[in-house]
Order: structure tokens, then sequence, then C-alpha cells
């Protein structure tokens, strides 16, 4: 008697891991801050607030860039199974291990950037009394720090040898584009940077070498 033999069974179709973890991140982060900086410029060209200034706008847009990861992060612990879909990490009990340092990160950033954005709404230019801007704004710059510190304390040896190194490039690159944008502006070149300038130039340069310090690690490879 003849047995029928079964043919193997077609394997499913998988997303390649780029595409999972590095290309769709990418693309939701990418609508993620569209929709987070039309939101910003539309509320700031509206009646509410009538328009800001360069540097005011330009505050606000990193503000919003800032509480865009943060959430995000805040997102992905609260929820782990659907944060390892959009993080880079290697599955759900990657971020459960991870959940006080990444809470703790995630808050900061929330804060900082909220702090950012008081500034940047502040009179004369902005609808907000001054006075609000500095409890808000100095609030979140404080109150962010002290989170993000415990955050740093319960990180692994790794995570702390890159927030050092990211110090360390926040510093150097400080010094090469606000000390060049004052030396030129010293010579009289360029007009020199108002305070806010300054402001969201260290945190767009904070950004900056985090993501090379990350990077050189190879931390940003799909995992």
């Amino acid at each position: 008697m003849m047995t029928e033999e079964k043919s193997p069974e077609t394997p499913r179709t998988q997303t390649p891991k780029w595409v999972r973890k590095l290309l769709i991140p990418m693309l939701i982060g990418g609508v993620a801050g569209y929709a987070g900086a039309a939101a910003a410029l539309h509320f700031i060209d509206s009646s509410a607030v009538g328009g800001l200034g360069k540097s005011a706008t330009i505050a606000a847009l990193v503000a919003v860039l800032y509480i865009i990861i943060g959430l995000g992060v805040a997102l992905g612990t609260a929820s782990p199974k659907v944060g390892a879909r959009f993080l880079n990490v290697e599955d759900a009990d990657e971020l459960r291990e991870q959940k006080k340092v990444l809470t703790g990160s995630g808050a900061a950033m929330v804060l900082w950037g909220a702090a950012l954005m008081a500034l940047a709404f502040a009179a004369p230019d902005g609808p907000l009394p001054q006075a609000a801007a500095l409890a808000l704004g100095a609030g979140g710059l404080v109150i962010g720090t002290l989170l993000s510190i415990p955050a740093y304390r319960l990180s692994d040896e790794l995570m702390r040898a890159v927030n050092l190194e990211a110090g360390a490039l926040s510093y150097g690159l400080m010094l090469l584009f606000a000390g060049g944008w004052a030396m030129f502006a010293h010579l009289g070149y360029v007009a020199g940077p108002a305070p806010l300038d300054l402001l969201s130039l260290f945190y767009v340069v904070v950004l900056v070498a985090s993501f090379i310090a990350v990077g050189r690690r190879g931390m940003l490879m799909p995992r």
C-alpha cells in the first residue's frame, strides 16, 4: 500500500528585521514628528498666540520633538508588547527589565520639552506671562533633572558609559557651535545669538551627541 507523501509546509513569510525594527519605527516617528510640528505651528499662528518670533518658533518645535520622544518612550514602557514593535529592543521582556530607567528618562524628556515650550510662549513675544513661564521653565528643568538622576543610577555599565560619552560630546559640540557663533558675532560677521537660541541649541546638541554615542556602539542597528 502506497503512502501519500505530504508536501512540506510553506514557511510563513516574515517581515525583514530591518523593516520591523528600523523602517517602520522611522516612519512612525516621522509621522508623529510632522503631526506634532504642524499642530505647534498651527497653534502659533492661531488667534490664541498671534505668531511668534523666529527664536521662539524654533524653540517650540524643539520642545515638541522632546515631548514626542518622551511620550514614545513612556508608551513603550507602559505597554511592553506595543513598545517592542517600535522601540529598538530585543523583546518586551527587555522593556520590562528597563522599565524604571526608561520611565524616568521618558518623563524627564517630557518635562524638559514642556519647560522649553513654556519659555517659547513667554511674554512679550508670546501669551504666557513671564512669571508663569519662569515657574514652568525652571520647574520642568529641575524636576526633569531630578528624575534623570535615579534613571542614570539604575542604568547598566554600558548605558552609563554612553551617558558619559554623550555628555563629553555635548560639551565639544556646544563649544564648536555656540562658541563659533559667539566668535563670529563678536567680530561683527553675524548677529549674536538670543538667549533662547542658545537654550534651543543646547537641547539639539544633547540629542545629536546622544545619537552619536549610541551609534558608535552599534546600538542603533536593528535588534
